[in-house]
């Protein structure tokens, strides 16, 4: 009878639609959106449609001492991986080659978690990294593009590697990090290790082989210091020969010297089955002001008000937006993204007013709009409110909805909907306030308490898997940090109540329920249980 209860047990979790087994590249609550396994044939060149090259032998303001090159001699695939491969050579007036790829100009993510699985190469002078830059690096300039440093290594420290941040008045030797060392003196060029970040809204946490070991927030910068990490980055991957910070080859340093990737692997965050209720952090601007959105235009025509000097429509705070002033056409607002994948269902609005004493006029416009982009930021649906114009009537607040589809090529309404659709290729939902001056025409818009909303639910099933372990039957499934969970069991397929075996508070990690084997058949389910 145990093996009865158990088969019995598996064939209602495979009927219900779960999946027992997890695949090789799945992590509870990230879904992969990006990936190069390198399995291109031996001896050819990574892959162009996702990787270029930065060449050249500048000292990359480091004082490096190699020289950068496409060459296959430098990066190629060999085995299923790719080898980067420093050489002891004289080229182009350097002594040294190397290979530093990119994905600029090709792929490019905002959030999501970033690893890739790499052994690096040893001795003194060698420094290997896998990192991020800001994808306006050419615009904004270093370091207020933003950079992110998955995993630094040194020769001289083979035990340890670092993760850190640069930015605007934090870079360089000031750079935000922290490192990771080897237990035992263990040097990390002697195997391969899965080095990783997972990059939230106002939060970066870096892992080796699964283990936290450095977080970072606006709370960490210095005071005054902007937060640079809510735009798109693109991803490097490089060996470096000598420096500032490692120092230079010496005696005890041999070439040629390899760092082998690999995978590369980029995740978005898991939209979780529907619970209902509003995804966006803040929505009122009630926490930490600005907290968890995106402003952009000039600065000073965005701006958190209070009930002290303009209306609010609920609690304390309200955002207020204006034109620039530049004489010519542009764009200003505040935006929030939210992990996204395709298929998933919202509706969404938000409330406007334009003050009395402050109307908006001439041919300034302002809306609310959702759009879908995918893993390079590329929108790929578009939806929309109605204006809010100079007809608009001033000191009453509206509720807008964002209802009307939206043509992205030309803004023109091509439909109106009532839910929003991702569609496929999606990975984020970007809610987003809009303020357009086309001259210099005067006036305000405040917008509070914005809704992006998925369709209710008071519990979603869970995909679990049952094993026999001795006496006792195991079921384990993935689970999201701070959600709660219930573990439910019935004997009779015909009774419609289930009991509780248990219920417990994710952690973000696979988690597992037991149930002693005993003569009574049972069957199994497990849901999230939404508050």
């Amino acid at each position: 009878m145990n093996k009865a209860r158990l088969q019995f047990g598996i064939l209602l979790l495979c009927c219900a639609g779960f999946s027992l087994r997890a695949t090789a590249q799945s992590i509870p609550g990230w879904t992969l959106v990006w990936s190069d396994e390198f399995t291109q044939p031996d001896g050819s060149a990574p892959d162009s449609t996702k990787w270029g090259y930065e060449t050249g032998g500048n000292g990359w303001g480091n004082n490096e001492l190699e020289y950068y090159t496409s060459r296959t001699n430098n990066a190629r695939i060999e085995s299923g991986q790719l080898v980067i491969e420093a050489r002891a050579e004289s080229y182009m007036t350097r002594n040294y080659t190397s290979a530093r790829l990119l994905t600029k100009g090709k792929w490019s993510w905002t959030y999501g978690r970033i690893e890739a699985r790499v052994k690096v190469p040893r001795g003194q002078g060698m420094w290997p990294a896998f990192w991020m830059l800001g994808a306006n690096v050419e615009a904004a300039g270093w370091p207020t593009c933003g950079e992110i440093d998955i995993m630094e290594n040194i020769g001289s420290e083979p035990s340890k590697v670092h993760g850190t941040v640069h930015g605007p008045g934090y870079s360089g030797a000031n750079g935000i990090g922290g490192p990771y060392t080897l237990a035992g003196g263990a040097a990390f060029a002697d195997d391969f290790h899965v080095f990783a970040i997972e990059w939230e809204t106002n939060r970066i946490r870096w892992y080796v082989d699964s283990q936290l070991y450095f977080t970072v927030t606006p709370t960490n910068l210095p005071k005054g210091a902007q937060w640079v990490f809510s735009q798109p980055q693109f991803l490097l991957l490089n060996v470096a020969v000598g420096g500032n910070w490692p120092g230079n080859p010496n005696g005890t340093t041999t070439f040629p010297q390899r760092m082998i990737v690999d995978y590369v692997r980029v995740y978005a965050a898991t939209n979780l089955p529907a619970c209902g209720g509003n995804v966006l952090s803040n929505p009122g601007f009630e926490v930490g002001g600005l907290a968890n959105w995106t402003t952009y235009g000039q600065g000073f025509n965005t701006l958190l008000e209070n009930s002290n000097n303009a209306p609010v429509h609920g609690g304390s705070n309200v955002f207020k937006v204006f034109g620039q002033f530049t004489g010519s056409n542009n764009y200003s607002g505040v935006f929030h993204d939210t992990a996204s994948v395709p298929g998933t269902t919202y509706t969404a609005s938000g409330w406007a007013l334009t003050p009395s004493g402050d109307q908006i006029a001439g041919g300034n416009t302002a809306w609310i709009e959702v759009s879908f982009r995918d893993a390079a930021s590329s929108i790929l649906s578009l939806y929309r409110t109605t204006l809010i114009t100079s007809n608009t009537p001033a000191g009453v607040w509206l509720n807008l909805a964002v209802t009307n589809q939206i043509n992205p090529a030309n803004s023109a309404v091509i439909g109106s909907v009532t839910n929003l659709v991702a569609p496929a290729a999606t990975t984020i939902a970007r809610y987003q306030v809009v303020f357009r001056q086309p001259v210099t025409a005067a006036g305000s818009v405040l917008f509070d308490d914005l809704n992006l909303s998925l369709p209710g639910a008071t519990e979603t099933p869970v995909s679990s898997a049952a094993t026999k372990t001795g006496g006792s039957l195991r079921i384990s499934f993935p689970t999201f940090l701070g959600l709660n969970y219930e573990v439910r069991y019935k004997s009779d397929l015909s009774s419609s109540a289930w009991q509780v075996l248990t219920n417990l508070t994710g952690d973000g990690a696979t988690n597992a329920a037991t149930d002693a084997l005993n003569s009574a058949r049972r069957f199994y389910h497990v849901v999230r249980v939404c508050n």
